[in-house]
């Protein structure tokens, strides 16, 4: 994550102290609630099925949540004990 943490801000991520990481990855993870929940409103303005594009979403979630476990190794720790 070698990008800007904030436009105009200066520091990376990575220089970030862990609360204002921590701070960050929770306003991101609001955003994309909103962003999905603004997605699947204008499927159901363009006649789209609402239901399929919120099921697409989740799928998309899931996905993303898998990759992070497995990426992360949780769980792997938790067996071991």
């Amino acid at each position: 994550m070698g990008n800007k943490a904030h436009q105009g801000d200066s520091k990376t991520f990575e220089q970030l102290s862990f609360d204002e990481q921590s701070k960050s990855i929770n306003a991101q993870i609001v955003n994309l609630k909103k962003a999905i929940e603004a997605n699947i409103r204008l499927a159901g303005q363009k006649g789209k099925d609402e239901n399929g594009v919120r099921k697409k979403r989740i799928q998309q979630l899931l996905r993303m949540c898998e990759r992070l476990i497995e990426n992360l190794g949780i769980g792997q720790a938790d067996e071991k004990h």
